[in-house]
């Protein structure tokens, strides 16, 4: 069973603060749990709700077991404390932090780069990563000024991918940009005043796409390192895209041009 003093030592992990001290998170929810446990993130520790039973959660709980990661029995009330969701499974992972290394990146195996600079909403930044999941990003980019990449909602919003690919968190894209310039990147950023729409661009490898924040757009000192700044063009009185759907358009694009090129196995959608 879990101590009261486990259930705090947990519960801390909801704030920024301790999750950055400890270099933890929490996760919730059966698919997150599996994905976390299935990847080479480490799970330091599976909770499940003791009342709840089915051959989803015997198969979590064997699968956690076989890889050694402690295992506590939890109640309902402690469920509740721990819970982020309304209608929660009961069913938690504490992982550790996996931080990764831009210095890794090259353009050989990092040939398509999303760059995120100052995104604030976490639901936003988690269907983004979801989305760079989905079409192959090779790297994601959160400068600095972006939401906590271990923010719950974050995490939550994901469904899963935060474990299928690099992140990069708090880069300094001031740095960065011209760095990546050497290693013969075109860097596109997207733009309601960009010039040119976006499926009239030529996406040649290896490239970077920045998205801007959600009110704001790109920060204006980082144009002159864009080669082409894009837009999508409006045919109806919306004011504007959001992050996420904004990026799911262009990041489909440019996932699209190489499936034509036959550089990708086809997707079934």
């Amino acid at each position: 069973m879990l101590s009261k003093s486990n259930l705090k030592k947990i519960t801390t992990l909801k704030t920024k603060k301790i999750r950055t001290q400890r270099q933890l998170f929490l996760i919730e929810g059966l698919r997150n749990c599996y994905e976390a446990l299935q990847s080479d993130f480490v799970v330091e520790t599976l909770l499940v709700q003791a009342n709840k039973s089915s051959k989803e959660i015997t198969e979590l709980v064997e699968f956690a077991s076989a890889q050694n990661t402690e295992i506590i029995n939890i109640s309902d009330a402690e469920k509740k404390v721990l819970a982020e969701t309304v209608h929660s499974q009961g069913i938690f992972c504490v992982v550790q932090q996996k931080p990764f290394s831009i210095d890794s990146i090259n353009k050989k195996e990092s040939e398509f780069i999303v760059i995120i600079d100052s995104g604030q909403d976490p639901g936003n930044l988690g269907t983004i990563i979801r989305t760079c999941d989905w079409f192959g990003v090779d790297v994601v980019i959160l400068g600095k000024g972006n939401v906590e990449l271990y923010n719950p909602k974050v995490v939550r919003s994901t469904m899963g991918s935060i474990f299928h690919l690099p992140v990069v968190e708090n880069v300094d894209l001031e740095h960065f940009l011209p760095d990546i310039k050497q290693m013969e990147f075109r860097i596109f950023a997207a733009d309601v005043a960009g010039q040119t729409p976006y499926f009239e661009v030529n996406y040649s490898k290896p490239l970077a796409l920045i998205l801007g924040n959600e009110n704001k757009g790109i920060d204006k000192k980082f144009i002159p390192f864009v080669d082409e700044m894009i837009y999508i063009p409006s045919f109806g009185k919306a004011e504007s895209l959001n992050l996420a759907s904004a990026g799911a358009v262009l990041i489909s694009e440019v996932a699209l041009r190489k499936l034509c090129t036959g550089d990708f196995e086809k997707t079934k959608y």
